[in-house]
């Protein structure tokens, strides 16, 4: 009975022995493998991959929804899918404080434009790049700010702070 008695303690502390290495092991490997965060979930990033993502949906006058945008509704859209109110109209969002010059611009700041027809807007995304809703006949898209855009553009609006 005794060699019984030592046999279950043996075994019972194998088995927490067992289980020891086995935590000990499975901590040491979540260690190894722990990433930092990827930079690409910061607000601006998080603007241009939403913005990206948008293209191709249709112009629609007066949308602001995903069935369909004009210029301003989808930079409205935009932002207030992270929580940050703008004005509604192309007009109003370049009124709006924060203006910094082009050279200054960073992925998601508004660029605001004066054509014939009227004020309009777009997402700064980066490399001379924006995404915008151009007209009735087109869709939402990435764009090269040519000579075109730079030489009608009005204003650069940050809207985020850094």
């Amino acid at each position: 009975m005794i060699s019984s008695n030592k046999d279950t303690q043996t075994f019972g502390l194998l088995k927490r022995l067992i289980l020891f290495v086995f935590l000990l092991g499975f901590i040491f490997i979540s260690c190894r493998f722990r990433q930092e965060p990827d930079k690409i979930w910061n607000l601006r990033d998080k603007i241009k991959t939403l913005s990206l993502d948008l293209v191709g949906l249709p112009y629609r006058i007066g949308g602001k929804e995903i069935t369909g945008f004009d210029c301003s509704g989808f930079v409205y859209y935009v932002f207030s899918s992270f929580g940050i109110e703008i004005p509604r109209t192309a007009k109003k969002q370049g009124k709006m404080n924060n203006s910094i010059r082009f050279n200054k611009a960073r992925t998601g700041d508004i660029l605001v434009f004066k054509l014939k027809r009227g004020w309009h807007s777009g997402i700064y995304i980066g490399d001379n790049h924006f995404v915008h809703a151009p007209n009735q006949n087109s869709q939402v898209r990435k764009e090269e700010l040519t000579v075109f855009w730079v030489s009608r553009m009005k204003r650069v609006i940050q809207v985020i702070d850094g």
